[in-house]
């Protein structure tokens, strides 16, 4: 009864968190801070009919709440009250020396909703939605935000980025031998008569520089003539099969 007890406030907390995540408009999701510059801007919009508090916060990539702040990276402002229908923009800077394109530095940006104690919480839950944005400072120019040329990112990645599917663990596993990341979303199956079938329709993850990802996926009928193709930083593509 206690794990269906803790699952059940789990799951309404996802509800809210998702619902209430529409109240709150970010711009963009993907923070960039391309080399030689020096930051980038994020944009906060309150789409509720209250003040939303905000803090926010640079971690590392791989971070816990034990982390303390780069001293590289600084955002202002780091605390905001959004009041309803307003917008407010966060700066975020480079501190540090400026970025290069063969050194891709990782953070994430962590905004913290913090709830007012003053008003009645509703059904007596008290909830603190947290969001994590990805920032990027300097590393290759390897995606459609930076360089508006399909044809060119697309011959990169096919040569960069690679994939294998584990029938048993029902994985797909990445291989990133770029000096950036690769962000994939939207993955699906093209069998030899252009019928398409989604495999996964939003955001799978991100495989990061010189390194290897799995991630789980329902079970993908691979056979011949079938191609795996899937959105790579904004760049919709096949993704050859590792040793192909």
């Amino acid at each position: 009864m206690k794990v269906l007890h803790i699952f059940f406030i789990s799951l309404v907390a996802l509800m809210f968190s998702v619902s209430h995540a529409a109240e709150l408009l970010i711009s963009p999701v993907n923070i960039d801070i391309p080399p030689g510059e020096k930051s980038a801007l994020l944009m906060l919009q309150n789409n509720s009919n209250k003040a939303i508090k905000i803090q926010v916060r640079v971690r590392p990539w791989d971070w816990d709440e034990e982390v303390n702040q780069p001293r590289n990276i600084v955002v202002s402002p780091s605390s905001l009250n959004i009041q309803p229908g307003k917008q407010q923009v966060v700066r975020v800077v480079n501190v540090g020396p400026v970025s290069h394109p063969d050194r891709e530095q990782l953070y994430r940006v962590i905004l913290d909703e913090i709830p007012d104690l003053e008003q009645p919480a509703e059904k007596g839950l008290v909830l603190r939605v947290r969001y994590a944005l990805p920032l990027f400072v300097g590393g290759p120019d390897l995606s459609i935000s930076r360089i508006d040329d399909i044809e060119k990112l697309t011959k990169i990645w096919q040569q960069l980025l690679s994939y294998k599917y584990d029938a048993v663990t029902r994985q797909l596993v990445f291989k990133n031998q770029a000096t950036g990341h690769a962000r994939i979303s939207k993955v699906k199956l093209v069998d030899a008569e252009g019928k398409e079938s989604a495999v996964f329709a939003g955001l799978l993850g991100y495989v990061l520089a010189r390194s290897e990802a799995a991630f789980s996926v329902p079970e993908l009928p691979l056979a011949e003539g079938v191609q795996l193709y899937a959105e790579v930083n904004g760049v919709t593509l096949e993704i050859l099969a590792d040793g192909r």
